[in-house]
């Protein structure tokens, strides 16, 4: 057995481990945006937005590429193996990583002003809200479909690979480093930056102004976000570093190598189809919805549960 195939994760296990989770996630999606689309507060709220968005782009994500991943899995190579279902697979993947990880960036870039600076983001609200949110779902777009159709490059896709082993492009210096860093390490430097940040300004206010109230509200605001954040640094920041590392040290590691690729690729699906649930727990406004859900599914089933009386046999 080759130290390829040893480094790679069983595929019947992740088959099925996926498709469970593949499952839930549709069905804790399918409940946030239910939720959104019946309760106009939740969509009115400046702080959900964001998250909104990143839930729906996932969904999408998670409905169109992970039958694709899934029947890798069970296949050992691609679904339909050619040309054309490699470069529309691409143009899924790609575009849609970058979108979440440029939301959640300027996400935590809008929670510093909703908690420091409220007024000036409400003050400017095309220019600070909408076209932020506007310029990180149209530029990766038009980045990735100029790069994966038009670059021009021989394009060898290899079927038994996740993405078909992606794009020609990357494999060149200059497009693949300047997508790295400019579309994934930058988002990922910024945010983390802009989430130390936070939190330490937060807990420096806490301690000198001593206003509980006030500290409530700005750590539900910082809360919200940052379990988002947290679980997507989990699995980009071993992958980004990995490839930096690839990229520019002169004499690099098979090892890390086979690790990048055979199992962060594999993280990437499983942060994408926790984020619904990792939403849901900074909803708190969907909390109670949950909870008296639940309460009447269990009282409901209480109630069929009828007492059984025996009767004696001499009064039969």
């Amino acid at each position: 057995m080759s130290d390829e195939t040893s480094s790679k994760p069983d595929q019947t296990i992740v088959f099925w481990v996926y498709l469970f989770m593949f499952i839930l996630s549709v069905i804790c999606s399918l409940f946030i945006l239910s939720q959104f689309f019946v309760k106009p507060t939740l969509r009115k709220r400046l702080h959900n937005h964001i998250i909104l968005i990143v839930v729906t782009c996932s969904f999408i994500q998670v409905i169109c590429e992970l039958p694709f991943v899934l029947a890798f899995f069970r296949n050992q190579t691609a679904l339909y193996p050619s040309y054309l279902f490699c470069t529309i697979w691409c143009l899924i993947d790609y575009p849609f990583n970058v979108i979440i990880l440029m939301l959640i960036c300027y996400g935590s870039i809008e929670r510093y002003l909703l908690v420091f600076h409220r007024n000036m983001i409400t003050n400017h609200l095309i220019l600070l809200h909408y076209l932020p949110i506007a310029f990180c779902l149209i530029y990766p777009c038009v980045f990735y479909i100029g790069m994966i159709c038009f670059y021009p490059c021989t394009q060898q896709y290899d079927y038994t690979q996740i993405t078909c082993q992606g794009p020609c492009y990357l494999f060149e210096q200059i497009p693949g480093s300047a997508d790295l860093l400019i579309n994934m390490a930058t988002p990922m430097t910024i945010r983390v930056i802009v989430n130390l940040t936070i939190i330490i300004r937060v807990l420096h206010k806490k301690h000198r102004m001593k206003q509980q109230r006030k500290w409530k509200k700005n750590r539900f605001l910082v809360l919200q976000l940052m379990s988002i954040v947290f679980a997507h640094n989990l699995v980009w920041l071993p992958i980004i570093l990995s490839l930096l590392y690839t990229l520019f040290s002169p004499v690099v590691e098979q090892a890390i190598i086979d690790l990048s690729v055979n199992m962060f690729t594999y993280s990437i699906y499983i942060v994408i189809m926790i984020c619904p649930f990792i939403s849901l727990g900074g909803l708190t406004d969907l909390h109670p919805t949950i909870y008296s859900n639940l309460c009447g599914r269990i009282q409901r089933q209480q109630s069929r549960v009828q007492p059984i009386t025996h009767t004696p046999a001499g009064y039969i």
